[in-house]
């Protein structure tokens, strides 16, 4: 019975080389398969090169450019799940680069092979699927840049005579987190049901599919088999999670969660000193 790592990067090459190798060594049965952003740096210099050595490792390699926001993170999202679904595997989660696990892999297995562990909550913010924002290319423009931000707060405003949509095909809109753990007969379905919605246009003008789409999908076909998202995250204020430190460890190790986020070599590297790993994978990684 393997794991299947679905990893969603886009920058730190040295961290993500240290997170696949965690999650899936060299010779064991588990699978880390990885989307790096078609428009970060990390893909334009590496094509995820640094990864080659890695045989239980692999990086899609038609990536799309992901938008905060943006449909493309749920087409990011279907790639690295038919990737997956090409070989066996127990269990799929989804994870960023700036993920790190807390429980041992067995510790796992033994709890997630049927349920789905996601967050689902029925009519929150519902309002993100049911508009069609036309500025949904451009939903963070830049004020220092008008030919951006002009047609943007335009196109948001020309965005309110748009008539609302109609119920989906799964009825209500469910949300939760972005990051998931889920079996493989429900991934397998997730993945048709997405094909559906992209090839329907329901996704087309939607802000933060992300945190909708899959959990409704999951909340319709599978409702009896939802349970806890096994995450620890920790949030003080704004639209992002703190970074954890050395200092939040014991309290994550003692929560439960199987994967800890977000973490960042940069201002805090205690997770990769741990591991034993840090200085030969940047070594290894400014070379590559």
């Amino acid at each position: 019975m393997r794991h299947a790592y679905l990893i969603l990067a886009h920058e730190d090459a040295v961290q993500l080389e240290a997170l696949v190798r965690r999650l899936a060594p060299p010779g064991g049965p588990d699978r880390a398969i990885v989307h790096i952003d078609a428009k970060s740096a990390l893909w334009h210099e590496t094509r995820g090169r640094f990864l080659g050595g890695i045989g239980t490792a692999t990086v899609i390699p038609n990536p799309v450019k992901v938008r905060w926001g943006h449909a493309s993170q749920i087409a990011a999202t279907r790639l690295l799940l038919a990737e997956a679904l090409r070989e066996d595997f127990a269990v799929a989660h989804l994870l960023s680069g700036a993920d790190w696990p807390l429980a041992p892999r067995e510790t796992i297995l033994a709890e997630a092979v049927d349920a789905c562990h996601i967050e689902a909550a029925e009519g929150v913010q519902s309002e993100r699927m049911e508009r069609v924002r036309l500025d949904s290319r451009m939903l963070r423009p830049d004020p220092a840049k008008p030919w951006q931000w002009y047609p943007a707060r335009a196109l948001r405003r020309l965005s309110t005579f748009v008539p609302a949509r109609k119920a989906g095909p799964w009825g209500a809109w469910h949300k939760g987190s972005q990051w998931w753990s889920l079996p493989r007969d429900v991934c397998g379905a997730v993945l048709t049901e997405i094909d559906r919605a992209f090839a329907s246009g329901l996704l087309a003008g939607t802000l933060c599919a992300d945190e909708h789409l899959i959990q409704t999908i999951v909340a319709a076909r599978f409702p009896a088999r939802i349970a806890p998202n096994r995450r620890f995250v920790r949030w003080s204020s704004g639209a992002s999670p703190d970074v954890l430190t050395g200092a939040d460890w014991d309290a994550a190790k003692a929560s439960g969660a199987w994967f800890a986020r977000k973490l960042s070599r940069t201002r805090d590297p205690f997770f990769l000193a741990a591991a034993g790993t840090a200085p030969p994978l940047a070594a290894r990684s400014e070379d590559g």
